[in-house]
């Protein structure tokens, strides 16, 4: 030691009871490329402290051969080189990815800036072995002595590779979903059946299939509701109990039930009959968000059974016709796709048509009698006699599920037989007639289609889940980004030049809009998994767009716009009229509320050029209140004005591309309007401007 050097206490020098304050205390540093500590420079020293003390993962590449001086947190990075690393030259310690770091200080010391990387990926050797992929964001900035020169550089390091590889895995995922609602919408369009998904309390159409098409006619069905679709079918009590089943969760099961709908465009409404069921789609809380409709269209049956009942019944009117009557009956029997069969007062089968015997692969009079009893499978044998001796008892009508053989598919297949009793003027019963259909096939279609509700109920709560995790875990990084760039800016790292200070200004401003589109995937995500919690009471509507229009006033002013604002108490400085939106209080959550606001006045702020006007209208209902945010901007497409609600979802009428987000503000301003019991709509005409309308409910007594 000189005489101009000073004794340096290793132990003020690496403070703590740290892992590598222990290491750096112990370590013979007067070996080393660095020297004696005496000779480092003060501002190396103060980092050092700064380095071993902070819990965050920073090295410090120190002097002219870069040599390794690293804290707790960066021993993980290192993995095995992990502790021979201390205090050895960078491109020892690094030797496999020194090709790639070199450039980075060289780029340093010529005067250029500060470096920063995000989910930088390197070829590192950190367990012994082969090289493997990594991925870092980091940045990389000189610590200066007094002169100027550069004594080391400060590394701060975020390891990404795990976020890395959930994201693929995320994108693995994704694509086999969407891969699955392909195949789960082709198996649904497919199907022989109808089958339609309405979403919300309104019964909005989702999906509907080929045969649901073919149903209801020549009619736009996808994002309208029910009514809109089906004008008629209110008065016919289908929308009252479609609103039973989603208030009540409890599905509905209809046989035979007679609709008149219109085929096709302007023809006249035509009866059909149809067997449907309404199946709530629930949540894992419970809560009904839709109905799936399945069934089949019954009409040929119904009317070709009626037909024949009809035509039995005139024949027992006019006895002298019984013969013709007869030819008549077998003619259709054998015409309609049904088997229809007759049966004498005691049960024993007197006819059955040609297809029943077909299907039995026996002739007509191998079936005749009591010879139906041996094609039906032995478990349903006793049940199914049971049922028919106590219709031939009761002459209530005969109505039940069995099994019968198929000579055409060589099994047993299910079956709904029914059957009504002819009687005589004096009520005796002189005949049954019954039909026998084939159902095997439906019932497999609806456990199909309950699984796959199943799975795709599953699957998007686990993206849901996903996103919010995924929100969370990215907020431990973003925070550290930006508590870093204010020491750096603020010179603990050391004197801060006018040009690192402006690209310190945009790391933060990057942190700032990346940290703003978390909190908008995870509110989407909360929102989506239903976790979104709301504490709806009276709230005032003109205190309300008083507070938000004060937050935005400065941002208004700043890009020189023209702001419109309703003639409230705190516009006016006076008492507002009764009727003045003073008056209007709505049931809500005031936190949700403003939070919608200010999303609906940031796009007008951001899609208004200079020179331009922002307006905002409180009108009311009798049953709710109406907040319009106008702008008089470069408007939505209409082509577009359907899907800016969507998640992900963003119209191209940004003014600047820093304005873009990650297209999840309108969707969830809509998510927690209708939360609310209200709605969010826009009304748009490109180049003109848009019009964004907040609806909301009035409290009771206002009403």
């Amino acid at each position: 030691m000189t005489d101009t050097e000073t004794q340096v206490d290793p132990a003020a020098l690496f403070p703590g009871d740290s892992e590598m304050s222990r290491r750096c205390r112990d370590i013979d540093w007067a070996s080393t490329a660095l020297g004696p500590i005496e000779r480092w420079a003060p501002a190396l020293r103060t980092t050092v402290r700064i380095v071993l003390e902070s819990r965050f993962p920073i090295n410090l590449w120190c002097g002219p051969e870069l040599t390794l001086i690293y804290n707790d947190a960066y021993c993980e990075v290192l993995g095995s080189k992990h502790p021979r690393a201390l205090g050895q030259p960078g491109a020892e310690v690094w030797a496999e990815i020194w090709s790639d770091v070199l450039p980075l200080f060289e780029t340093i010391r010529g005067g250029g800036a500060s470096i920063y990387a995000e989910n930088a990926c390197f070829a590192m050797e950190r367990t012994g072995g082969s090289a493997d992929d990594a991925w870092f964001t980091f940045s990389l900035s000189p610590i200066r002595e007094e002169s100027g020169a550069i004594v080391a550089f400060l590394n701060v390091v975020a390891e990404t590779t795990q976020q890395r590889q959930v994201e693929r895995e995320a994108q693995d995922a994704r694509t086999a979903a969407e891969v699955a609602e392909r195949r789960l919408r082709d198996v649904f369009a497919q199907a022989p059946a109808f089958l339609a998904v309405l979403r919300g309390k309104d019964h909005v159409f989702e999906f509907v299939n080929d045969a649901y098409t073919r149903l209801i006619g020549d009619r736009q069905s996808i994002g309208r509701t029910v009514d809109e679709t089906l004008p008629e079918v209110r008065a016919q009590g289908f929308v009252d109990l479609l609103d039973r089943v989603f208030e009540s969760g409890t599905p509905f099961v209809g046989r035979e039930i007679p609709i008149t709908l219109a085929r096709t465009a302007g023809a006249a409404a035509e009866q059909a009959y149809v067997d449907f069921v309404y199946q709530p789609i629930t949540e894992p809380n419970g809560s009904t968000v839709g109905i799936v409709v399945h069934g089949t269209d019954v009409t040929e049956a119904v009317v070709a059974r009626r037909e024949i009942e009809r035509l039995l019944r005139a024949s027992e009117q006019a006895r002298s016709d019984a013969e013709s009557s007869e030819a008549r009956y077998r003619f259709l029997a054998n015409a309609i796709p049904v088997q229809v069969w007759s049966a004498t007062p005691d049960g024993a089968l007197d006819y059955v048509s040609e297809r029943t015997a077909a299907y039995f692969g026996r002739t007509e009079t191998e079936v005749i009698g009591d010879q139906w009893l041996t094609v039906l499978h032995p478990e349903d044998l006793g049940r199914t006699r049971e049922r028919w001796l106590h219709s031939l008892s009761s002459g209530e009508p005969y109505e039940t599920e069995f099994r019968l053989l198929s000579a055409a598919h060589g099994t047993f297949r299910w079956h709904l037989a029914r059957a009504t009793a002819q009687r005589d003027d004096e009520g005796r019963i002189i005949r049954w007639f019954g039909t026998n259909t084939d159902i095997e096939e439906s019932k497999r279609t609806e456990a199909e289609l309950k699984r796959l509700t199943l799975e795709a109920t599953e699957a998007n709560r686990a993206k849901s889940d996903f996103l919010a995790a995924m929100s969370h875990e990215l907020r431990t990084p973003l925070n550290a980004i930006g508590g870093y760039a204010q020491l750096i800016e603020l010179g603990v790292r050391g004197p801060v030049t006018d040009a690192q200070r402006t690209d310190l200004l945009k790391i933060q401003r990057s942190k700032d809009h990346l940290d703003a589109l978390v909190s908008d995937v995870l509110g989407f995500a909360k929102a989506g998994a239903g976790r979104m919690e709301f504490r709806t009471r009276d709230v005032s509507v003109a205190r309300t767009v008083d507070a938000v229009l004060e937050m935005v006033a400065p941002q208004i002013a700043t890009k020189q716009l023209n702001l419109i604002a309703p003639q409230t108490t705190a516009t006016q400085g006076k008492q507002a009229a009764p009727s003045g939106p003073d008056t209007l209080t709505v049931l809500a959550d005031s936190d949700k509320m403003r939070q919608i606001l200010l999303n609906l006045l940031a796009n007008a702020l951001k899609f208004t050029p200079p020179n331009g006007t922002i307006s905002v209208t409180v009108d009311a209902t009798e049953a709710e209140a109406m907040i319009s945010v106008s702008d008089t901007g470069i408007g939505v497409p209409t082509d577009q004005l359907d899907r800016i609600f969507e998640p992900f979802v963003q119209a191209k009428r940004a003014l600047h591309s820093s304005d873009q987000g990650v297209g999840l503000g309108l969707a969830i301003s809509r998510q927690l309007a209708r939360a609310m019991n209200g709605d969010l709509a826009v009304k748009s005409i490109v180049g003109e401007g848009s019009t964004f309308t907040l609806r909301l409910p009035l409290k009771r007594e206002a009403r």
